[in-house]
């Protein structure tokens, strides 16, 4: 696959408890390319999340090569790993990890602060973001007094805060209602695509397979193509 943003082959990864071992992933390979939007499915236990983290800089396999944006992460340490989720990932939860007392602005703003824009700036910049997922009129509201679906696109823009190369999404309808979870996602895919964005995204909601431009099954720890889905994804749907 020509432009890899993402590339990672024989990767590993077990958890030991005591004198037990229990293999989560096993010689996993894949490649994304850049602007691509990757969903990964299979049931419960079968390491989608395990695997998102291990692209996330969040774990570390226990052997394999992983190369994210032209740089070998498979063996850093935890400070650099922390140094490049800043520089080069964004992240979108299930819960949206939100702080529900502060307004949607500020929750975008701390992103801002984490990388170390000045505060004028990063209200400018957060005010665009808001703006691009349909909510700048709801800058100023309390995360708390917003709708499931609008808290969604405000972890959205939050994600997008910094300009990261790639957002990795874990269960991001999870938590919506269908409309929502539809409208959620018609957001993030049209986002990242006007700006290029890699995206990959851990799903059980069969309702969004069609906007993927690819799907990859995980069974036990391993890796197969899943048929790419019947109904293409359009720039119609909502």
């Amino acid at each position: 696959m020509d432009d890899a943003c993402i590339r990672a082959s024989g990767l590993n990864k077990a958890y030991v408890t005591g004198d037990s071992v229990t293999p989560v992933l096993q010689e996993v390979g894949l490649e994304v390319t850049r602007g691509e939007c990757l969903f990964l499915v299979g049931p419960s236990g079968s390491g989608k999340t395990t695997l998102l983290s291990i692209l996330g800089c969040i774990l570390s396999p226990d052997s394999g090569a992983l190369t994210i944006c032209d740089t070998e992460v498979s063996a850093f340490s935890s400070t650099e790993q922390a140094r490049f989720r800043r520089e080069k990932l964004g992240f979108v939860f299930q819960k949206f990890h939100l702080f529900a007392a502060l307004s949607a602005l500020e929750n975008v703003q701390i992103a801002y602060a984490l990388i170390g824009t000045n505060k004028l700036e990063s209200r400018r910049q957060s005010l665009e973001l808001l703006d691009r997922v349909g909510l700048a009129h709801k800058a100023g509201s309390q995360v708390r007094h917003l709708s499931m679906g609008q808290r969604q696109r405000v972890a959205l823009a939050r994600a997008l805060a910094g300009n990261p190369e790639v957002i990795l999404a874990d269960e991001p309808t999870a938590s919506l209602d269908a409309e929502a979870g539809m409208n959620a996602m018609h957001v993030l895919k049209e986002l990242c695509r006007s700006l290029n964005k890699t995206v990959v995204v851990v799903t059980h909601d069969s309702r969004i397979f069609p906007m993927a431009d690819r799907i990859l099954r995980l069974s036990n720890g391993r890796i197969a193509p899943e048929p790419v889905p019947e109904t293409p994804y359009s720039t119609s749907a909502a």
